[in-house]
Formats: structure tokens, sequence, C-alpha cells
């Protein structure tokens, strides 16, 4: 199958560093999502402080974003990959399911500690994920929720195709920092957004019923 959009601006993920910033590996879904769903949950004072301060917010809205891609082994040879020849789309999902899960290495380390008696066992630390919707939506964001359904597979059982399903946290400058590179990412993002909503005339209470002054 080929990529049925060869020549539109591809989403995807990209992973950086999380102490030097450096990108570390990205990955593009060579066909986008025909939709994403995002949701929004407000940060208030609270229903009982909130009548005191009805317009006042806490912190940026927890969003989250739900969608889902298509892997297609002809995308992976169309971008040169030549694991594809071998493992189809499996190193595409590999990348997806590493995200979800500490390297086997990390938990060799952490039990070797265990084992010596170490009292405090350091959290195990995945790279900074970012999606990246276009040049002006890109968050940091983390998987919340991951689901893998494979099809069509090679004479070793390698998927030739899979549709995954994601659902992502977008982490905000309540969870980074500001000063930080997601921190500086996610007002980045942020700013495009207010940017967006400037673009909507101002002027048309007449169009709504609305006459003179409120």
């Amino acid at each position: 199958m080929v990529s049925s959009q060869p020549n539109i601006l591809k989403g995807g993920l990209v992973l950086l560093n999380p102490d030097t910033g450096s990108v570390e590996r990205t990955l593009p879904l060579l066909i986008n999502p025909s939709k994403l769903t995002r949701k929004f949950e407000i940060k208030t004072m609270g229903e009982e402080t909130g009548r005191s301060a009805p317009l006042r917010l806490t912190g940026p809205a927890s969003e989250t974003i739900t969608l889902e891609a298509k892997l297609e082994v002809s995308d992976a040879f169309e971008r040169g990959d030549e694991a594809a020849q071998e493992e189809g789309v499996r190193p595409q999902m590999a990348v997806l399911q590493s995200l979800v899960s500490p390297s086997a290495q990390t938990l060799v380390d952490n039990d070797t500690l265990q084992q010596s008696g170490a009292l405090e066992i350091v959290p195990m630390k995945q790279p900074l994920m970012l999606f990246v919707w276009g040049p002006s939506q890109i968050v940091p964001a983390r998987i919340l929720s991951l689901s893998m359904v494979e099809e069509f597979f090679s004479p070793k059982l390698f998927p030739l195709s899979a549709t995954v399903s994601m659902t992502l946290r977008v982490l905000s400058v309540d969870d980074l920092g500001v000063s930080s590179k997601g921190g500086a990412l996610y007002l980045t993002y942020l700013r495009n957004i207010e940017k967006s909503a400037e673009r909507v005339p101002d002027g048309q209470a007449a169009r709504m019923g609305i006459e003179g002054t409120l």
C-alpha cells in the first residue's frame, strides 16, 4: 500500500534527552491520523472557594490528546528503512513500547541496587517526548494508554501493518517548570494558541442579536 499522504506535513513523536535537551529519536507518522480528540480539565479554586473568585484559574488546563495512527510497511520502505525488510513495522511499534516501560538494563541496575541494600532507588527516567502536530503545535507529553492491533504477518510472523491507539497527556509548566526545555516548549505552544485566538474578529455582537452595550 502506497502512502495516501505523500506530500502532506506529517505528525509524529520526537524524543529528547531529559538532561541535555538533544534529540535522541524521531518517529514520524507517515499516514496522519484522520482525527484527534482533545479533552481539557479546567483547574479552578474549587466549588467552595470558587464562589468568592469564580473567574480565577489555578493553572493551565490539563489537556489529553487521543489519536489512532496506522503503521504500514510500505511507509517504512518509502523512508528507506532497511529494517522493514526483516521486521515489518515491529521497529516502530518497539519505539512506542519503549516509551511505556523502562529498559531491561535499567531494571537490572535497580535490582542490583536493591540487592546491595541501597536505601533509595532512583526512579526510572524516560526521554522527554514531544507530540508534533505541525510547527505551531509541539507539546511535551507522556503516554497514558497505548494499544496496538497487528495485521498481516511476514513468514517470520513480524507485523506488516498495525493500528496504534494512544492517549497522551500534555505536560505543562505545572509538571516541568517554566525554565526547563519542556516548559519553554509548552509556553511556545500556549502563545501560538493565543495568537490563533486573536485572529477571531471582534465586533460581532450584532450577529447574536445584541445591540448597544451590555
